[in-house]
């Protein structure tokens, strides 16, 4: 049984992005409302993007081309795209695909928000 998707975006003028918390399983059926979501934001001017992944209860291979295609968007558009608080079955796929390392992760959307503020760089360490 999937657990529907939620997304919610918040605007950090302070650190100059978005965060956007998604919240249960990314999936063929899902997929399309993060990728919109995304699209949103980078077509609104706000391509910097922290996605907080904590609640993420499920990642499909649709899910996974959902989020490359985001961070391409993003990079295309001048911005970024970072990954806080990836746990779980999710991290385990990140790590088991080699694509842990692809995206900047941080433990959670605190420290995505402190390193951003202190201009530390925005892509993967």
């Amino acid at each position: 049984m999937s657990r529907r998707l939620v997304v919610r975006v918040t605007h950090h003028e302070e650190a100059g992005c978005a965060v956007l918390t998604v919240e249960g399983d990314i999936d063929r059926t899902s997929s399309p409302l993060l990728r919109e979501a995304i699209r949103e934001l980078v077509q609104g001017s706000r391509p910097r993007i922290v996605l907080d992944a904590c609640g993420i209860t499920f990642c499909d291979s649709n899910g996974l081309r959902t989020l490359l295609g985001g961070m391409t968007m993003t990079c295309e558009a001048g911005g970024w795209m970072r990954l806080a608080g990836v746990h779980g079955p999710f991290e385990r796929l990140l790590r088991m695909t080699d694509l842990y390392g692809f995206f900047a992760v941080d433990p959670d959307v605190v420290g995505s928000l402190r390193r951003i503020s202190e201009g530390s760089a925005p892509g993967p360490e």
